[in-house]
């Protein structure tokens, strides 16, 4: 498969009413979900526009397992849950969009099974279980983690990142299925839940740093080890796990490049083929790359300029072949190549795509 269609979430105009917006922004609102089509032989990327507007800050998007069905987390008070239908052109319908229990939804995952879809939010630290009908339809909204009470549901009130209780940044299922991983920038845990559909005591819940901020984690195909980032304290964490389940962080990596005077690490994606782990650092404009070993073992090779500013979303193509970068702050997506060096190398100039936050590739029928 070489042609794929990718849906990029992207941050609407909504977002600075919860923010102060910097004096020197320098982003271009979107109206939704942008479209590109992307050839992962050549790295050619066309941005073929906006795919669906009327969405307030989908910035994080994750597709179905089978189902040619996108799901989009609406970052707004409260938080929504969209349910978009690809058609086979690529182009996108809102089919419905449900609250989803909690403040400014932040993250959504979808169990193997394709059954339950899981949000987690920033605001207040609420993780739901929106259970899915056999068309990837929301048949019903379960509270896993009730909204905490310390998020400020207010529409015009401005967000507090720390001091205020739980705020989640990422949730995931594991690759089997079996447990949902939360990462809480707020309390600094990493806690993990059964994949019940309602309420339920934690498996495993792993403490960090102070102030480390743990922001998205990432599992090693073996089982035994996770990876989590520290916004706060520019780190990539290696944790001990159980069938991807974190239990105990047992080494750290510091990601900051040298003489860098401040590292926001966003996102991080494994290579498929499981040896190369790539991180998205803010401030520094580069992305970071880490040579993974047998046993899931990571050391910083080097980095790399994310040919833009603030690179928000780092996405590996299926075949491995290219490096997808969304650079919010320069309003652009960058393409590289992944050779057998793993050192990615620039692909021509960035595609012109406004606010992108998260990156989605889905086949091109």
């Amino acid at each position: 498969m070489t042609s794929w269609h990718v849906f990029v979430g992207c941050f609407t105009e909504d977002l600075w009413r919860h923010f102060p917006r910097p004096g020197a922004d320098t982003t271009r609102p979107s109206r939704g979900i942008e479209r590109l089509g992307f050839d992962d032989v050549t790295g050619r990327l066309r941005h073929d526009g906006p795919a669906l507007d009327g969405l307030l800050s989908p910035q994080y998007v994750t597709p179905h397992p089978t189902l040619p069905v996108l799901y989009a987390a609406e970052f707004t008070r409260p938080g929504r849950l969209a349910v978009i239908d690809i058609d086979a052109a690529g182009r996108l319908t809102r089919r419905a969009a449900v609250e989803s229990l909690g403040g400014m939804a932040v993250a959504v995952t979808v169990d193997p099974s394709g059954g339950v879809a899981y949000v987690g939010h920033l605001d207040d630290g609420a993780v739901t279980a929106c259970l899915l009908d056999d068309r990837g339809g929301i048949a019903e909204v379960q509270a896993i983690v009730p909204a905490s009470g310390a998020g400020q549901s207010g529409t015009g009130e401005r967000f507090a990142y720390r001091g205020s209780g739980s705020k989640d940044h990422q949730v995931r299922v594991t690759p089997d299925g079996g447990a949902l991983v939360v990462t809480d920038v707020g309390t600094d845990t990493v806690v993990s839940y059964p994949t019940a559909r309602k309420a339920a005591l934690p498996l495993a819940c792993v403490g960090f740093p102070e102030a480390s901020s743990p922001r998205h984690v990432e599992f090693h195909p073996s089982g035994t080890v996770a990876y989590v980032v520290g916004e706060g304290d520019a780190t990539l964490y290696v944790l001990e796990a159980r069938r991807h389940v974190p239990l105990r962080i047992i080494g750290s990596v510091p990601l900051a490049p040298a003489g860098a005077r401040a590292a926001l690490p966003s996102e991080l994606h494994l290579h498929p083929d499981g040896r190369t782990l790539f991180v998205g650092l803010r401030r520094a404009n580069v992305v970071a790359v880490l040579d993974v070993d047998d046993s899931g073992g990571a050391r910083l090779l080097g980095h790399e300029a994310s040919q833009g500013s603030n690179p928000r979303a780092v996405r590996v193509s299926p075949s491995g072949r290219h490096l997808l970068v969304g650079n919010w702050d320069s309003n652009g997506v960058a393409v590289f190549a992944v050779g057998g060096d793993r050192h990615p190398r620039p692909v021509g100039a960035p595609v012109d795509v406004p606010s992108p936050s998260s990156i989605v590739f889905a086949r091109a029928r």
